[in-house]
């Protein structure tokens, strides 16, 4: 049997009896040889003969042998697969290892090559998690990184489709800017939305198909937000107006709720009677895990909470509070009227009121910054500490006032 062999760049195949290793039949295995570039791989081939029976010039085994004709036969079959599989590879044009080679020979399922698999598989993972680790909101930001992507292949690619290697930092940068000026992300969205990209392309990494992380070389910071926030006078304001009609009075109480509980909408979406909880001396408290990140979020239930449940509770308790919270769409159109009917100029909508809780209602109230993390359920200080600056900012702005006075 021939030995397909070209150039010392190119490759060596040949079949060759493992002499030294003799099975309990007292036969030896066949192995098939890989040289390629100056590296050696072996592969048994399932098959075996006695030492005396193997011809080592011709690299098969003698037609004495029993079986010889068959076993020929199946040497061939592997060394044509093998020259095929390698002018596969050559002709795609891509580097490749030796490892890679015998993967491939011995029918291992290479990894996906285009975008559009990892995208599939991702999804699909984190909708299995969605729930269980990960919300629902999550799963959500995943599929609109989907649609930008596959609109920006489109319209500036003019594809639906390509090599997940071709995703380098050029790309990275080009796709941001795409998400800033043609989608009208603000900044800190579109580094959000180019993390899930990140982990999409993450196993395409890790299994080689693309060479160099681009994220390595893609480094943007996030922008530091000024997050707006309620003054008591304000909440107060919200808290006294007539509403023309009682769907909109339910929006104007499910947002006084979430400033002096610190909910987000979809913890507010989520909120039950089994999340109030009654201490040892006879107070209520909200015992409930953020949909965002499973956090517990504790968070005493102070007055004006308590008496917005108890006015949608057919009992005195308000554990037998009864409401069914609209989609965040519908609660930010109501919170729009309040605002135009309040006359308050700050743009209402639902997460403000998590902001308004962070800040006027405990922070600036002498709350440490611990226990307003615990009570908001975030998963890290850091997280707290933006309130914290725009306390302090409040603080000093409002100080600037006493300096006229002690001069």
């Amino acid at each position: 049997m021939a030995n397909y062999k070209k150039g010392p760049s190119e490759i060596h195949f040949t079949f060759m009896l493992k002499g030294s290793k003799i099975l309990s039949d007292g036969m030896s295995p066949i192995v098939f040889r890989a040289l390629f570039r100056a590296q050696r791989k072996d592969v048994f081939t399932g098959m075996s003969c006695p030492p005396n029976f193997w011809m080592k010039s011709e690299k098969m085994v003698n037609l004495c042998y029993p079986g010889a004709k068959e076993m020929n036969h199946q040497l061939h079959k592997i060394l044509a697969h093998a020259e095929q599989t390698f002018q596969k590879l050559k002709f795609q044009g891509d580097e490749f290892s030796l490892d890679e080679l015998i993967d491939q020979i011995k029918g291992k399922t290479p990894p996906p090559e285009n975008i559009s698999d990892y995208i599939d598989i991702t999804l699909k993972d984190v909708q299995k998690r969605v729930g269980i680790d990960l919300a629902k909101t999550t799963y959500f930001r995943y599929q609109r990184i989907v649609k930008y992507l596959n609109d920006y292949l489109i319209e500036k690619k003019r594809v639906r489709n390509i090599p997940v290697s071709k995703i380098d930092v050029d790309f990275l940068r080009d796709f941001f800017h795409y998400l800033r000026t043609e989608k009208g992300n603000s900044h800190n969205t579109s580094l959000s939305l180019l993390g899930c990209l990140k982990s999409i392309i993450a196993p395409a990494i890790k299994q080689k198909v693309i060479k160099i992380n681009p994220f390595d070389d893609f480094v943007l910071n996030r922008k530091t937000v000024d997050r707006d926030f309620l003054e008591m006078e304000e909440i107060k304001q919200i808290q006294e107006l007539t509403c023309k009609t009682k769907e909109l009075e339910f929006k104007r109480d499910v947002f006084v709720f979430a400033c002096f509980t610190g909910l987000a909408y979809a913890d507010l979406k989520a909120f039950a009677k089994k999340d109030i909880v009654q201490d040892n001396d006879g107070s209520f408290f909200i015992r409930h895990p953020r949909a965002k990140t499973g956090v517990m979020s504790i968070v005493p239930l102070l007055p004006p909470a308590e008496k917005i449940l108890k006015k949608y509770s057919p009992t005195d308790d308000c554990r037998d509070f009864e409401w069914k919270v609209c989609s965040n769409q519908k609660l930010n159109k109501g919170l729009k009227q309040i605002a135009e009917a309040t006359g308050i100029t700050k743009p209402l909508f639902c997460h403000l009121a998590r902001h308004t809780f962070a800040t006027t209602v405990t922070l600036s109230n002498g709350i440490s910054m611990e226990s307003v993390s615990k009570m908001l359920g975030h998963t890290s200080l850091k997280h707290t500490q933006i309130y914290a600056k725009i306390v302090a900012s409040k603080v000093k702005s409002e100080m600037k006032g006493l300096r006229g006075i002690f001069q």
